[in-house]
């Protein structure tokens, strides 16, 4: 199994960039043929939304991300399906909004400022407030504390590259609609070594890829699964902003047999947010089926950004119908009251036997 690729750094990096300046100093302004290649790959998606993007001669991009401004935070709403039906998980629609956590002052100190509309400075965390109504929490949802650093938003599920069905829907969407990001200017094609993925994904690459079972005569196969491969396939101009595409990558080391899962997520450079992901998770082990079969299933997870904030899909050209307006409205209006759902959660996990009250307490599936 290959390991992700390495970042490309140090003496080599300044070498390039070097060269990158000089060629566009020398007036060349078409864009890479990476750009125009994986353009291709988001114009149908993008098309539903009414946002037309256009490849850029751009070949360097700053990869940072940003924390919501306090005055603007983000709402996105998942779609999540599988083919074929199955028997355990139902296709769904979700939503959550993120936002900035009020200030506080630990042990007489008052917490680093986060800089608005500016990416997170390095070794800065961002403290975030979550709230998520959807699949796992449908009725009154859940809100929950997160973090943010210019490369990564977490806590991440580890498992979210490999499992066919979530478990935990909110570490989910910030292991899959938020990339680790390198926090440096990359180059269009450039690749890096994104989060780690672990904990039972680590099964997988040492089973037979044909049969699942594992055994003395699979020892010879290392339990230990690549993290993802991250790689920055092309600079865009939407709406006169600018956009990155970065490709995703992760397999547990049996192409085209075991699992493998491929994402794409459209960034916006100056704010420093997702705007846009799909992960494809081809899950080839078989698992039951809503026909009573056992069948390998493909998990699509889609996240869109619903919010009118700068480098949202709603300030491109997406029209929201009403009920997406009202959506919006209503999870960032919860996310505002998250001491209030706290406290009714906690009363209710008093009040109930606690297995029932955590929608997340019956454990990671199998």
């Amino acid at each position: 199994m290959d390991d992700a690729p390495a970042d490309v750094g140090g003496p080599f990096r300044r070498i390039v960039l070097v060269l990158v300046l000089a060629s566009l100093a020398s007036g060349c302004g078409d864009a890479p043929d990476e750009t125009r290649q994986a353009l291709q790959q988001i114009l149908a998606p993008l098309e539903a939304y009414g946002v037309h993007p256009e490849a850029s001669d751009d070949v360097l991009a700053q990869l940072a991300w940003q924390a919501p401004a306090t005055d603007c935070p983000q709402a996105y709403r998942i779609h999540t399906s599988y083919v074929p039906v199955q028997m355990h998980e139902e296709d769904s629609v979700s939503s959550l909004a993120i936002g900035r956590a009020p200030p506080v002052e630990r042990l007489g100190r008052a917490q680093l400022e986060v800089p608005e509309h500016a990416p997170i400075p390095a070794g800065v965390v961002a403290p975030l407030q979550l709230y998520y109504r959807g699949l796992r929490a449908e009725r009154r949802g859940s809100s929950r504390d997160v973090f943010a650093s210019a490369q990564q938003y977490g806590p991440s599920a580890p498992t979210a590259a490999c499992f066919p069905r979530t478990w935990d829907p909110m570490e989910d969407a910030l292991a899959l609609g938020w990339p680790h990001l390198p926090e440096h200017p990359v180059l269009v094609g450039e690749r890096w070594t994104g989060g780690r993925v672990e904990g039972k994904c680590n099964r997988s690459p040492c089973v037979d890829p044909l049969t699942g079972g594992g055994g003395p005569d699979q020892h010879h196969r290392a339990c230990v699964s690549m993290s993802w491969s991250e790689r920055l396939a092309g600079v865009y101009e939407i709406a006169g902003e600018r956009f990155a595409l970065v490709e995703s990558h992760w397999d547990d080391g049996h192409p085209g047999q075991g699992i493998s899962t491929d994402r794409l997520t459209l960034i916006s450079i100056e704010h420093g947010r997702p705007t846009w992901s799909r992960t494809v998770i081809d899950h080839r082990f078989p698992q039951p089926a809503a026909d009573r079969s056992l069948q390998p299933v493909v998990r699509t997870w889609v996240m869109e950004s619903m919010d009118a904030c700068p480098g949202g899909l709603a300030t491109l050209g997406w029209q929201l119908p009403e009920d997406g307006l009202a959506e919006v409205a209503d999870v960032i209006e919860q996310l505002r009251n998250s001491d209030e759902l706290r406290k009714r959660e906690s009363k209710s996990k008093r009040e109930r036997d606690p297995a029932d009250a955590d929608p997340f307490a019956s454990g990671p599936p199998q």
